[in-house]
């Protein structure tokens, strides 16, 4: 059983709502809330966060100042059913495994978010703390999909 696990529903395909997971991350990444959720380095911004879309890609961020934090490795890319990848703060010990399946549910698809590994990295006690951030930052996804759809439906209404 992994450490964290988050299930949630989005309003479209699975295709178009994997997409907006790894394309469109840098738009519903949230960069404010109760937890921090940048590598920044003193004295600059964050700019982007993004994957490279292919298994063994990087999943980093970049910032103002020109530099780059590599915060994963993608090890499954498997668009649009799944897609799995490392995640690890720069003073943990070791990665945490995150994975993301995306299946075809009534007029949407279903999220499921599952990450394990923090009692390796040395930082057990953070997983409530990280449940905590994980509803936020899904609930960022999540409402970026349903502004989507949103918009989507009001384009073809105007056809």
């Amino acid at each position: 059983m992994p450490d964290l696990r988050l299930d949630f529903s989005v309003p479209l395909p699975p295709e178009q709502a994997f997409a907006i997971f790894v394309e469109e991350m840098n738009i519903w990444w949230p960069r404010q809330g109760v937890f921090p959720y940048s590598f920044a380095p003193e004295g600059t911004r964050p700019l982007g966060i993004q994957f490279e879309a292919r298994a063994g890609g990087r999943y980093y961020e970049t910032f103002t100042d020109g530099s780059e934090c590599v915060i994963g490795r993608i090890t499954r890319w498997q668009p649009p059913t799944s897609l799995h990848y490392t995640w690890r703060d720069p003073s943990w010990q070791a990665d945490t495994k995150i994975e993301l399946a995306f299946a075809a549910e009534n007029d949407g698809t279903r999220v499921a978010y599952a990450q394990d590994g923090f009692a390796g990295a040395g930082v057990a006690w953070l997983v409530p703390y990280y449940e905590v951030g994980c509803e936020q930052t899904l609930a960022g996804y999540a409402a970026h999909c349903r502004a989507t759809r949103r918009v989507q439906d009001l384009e073809l209404s105007q056809d």
